[in-house]
């Protein structure tokens, strides 16, 4: 999205690198710590480690689940703000992506199978999948249904 002028946003990526790094420190201060002065002397110290980096990794599973729900990207273009979800089924080869301008809440769900995107070496060929997006992008805020490529516009 980059080449079609977004700017990205990295507020969720922030967040989540954040948690993730904070437990890594409290986990290695923990572990450094019970080297150097041994298990006995640093019991205590451990549990409150353990504490500290299980209560970060939840936190860190909650923004993944309930905050990020999927989000794969977030940008800006012109004061319009677009987040882009992606999911997918168990065992269906079909890749849903849902396309929201943040500023109205309007968006743009779409669904395509794999097969369309990868050669039969498995290799991702780029312009279909970029001129999917790049419909999906524009239909943004539509009302109307287009059942030839799997858009569905909602509001």
């Amino acid at each position: 999205l980059s080449g079609k002028g977004y700017t990205q946003i990295f507020n969720l990526i922030d967040i989540r690198l954040t948690l993730g790094f904070l437990s890594v420190i409290v986990a290695a201060a923990a572990g450094g710590y019970d080297y150097y002065v041994g298990f006995e002397k640093a019991k205590t110290y451990t549990a409150i480690g353990v504490s500290i980096y299980f209560v970060l990794n939840m936190a860190l599973t909650i923004w993944i689940m309930y905050f990020e729900k999927g989000t794969i990207y977030q940008g800006s273009k012109d004061g319009k703000k677009i987040s882009v979800m992606s999911t997918m089924k168990k065992y269906t080869p079909i890749y849903d992506l849902k396309v929201t301008e943040t500023t109205t809440s309007q968006s743009t769900q779409a669904k395509k199978p794999f097969t369309e995107f990868f050669d039969s070496s498995g290799y991702i060929v780029r312009k279909p999948l970029e001129e999917w997006l790049d419909g999906i992008i524009k239909d943004t805020g539509a009302t109307a249904m287009n059942s030839k490529d799997g858009r569905k516009k909602q509001k």
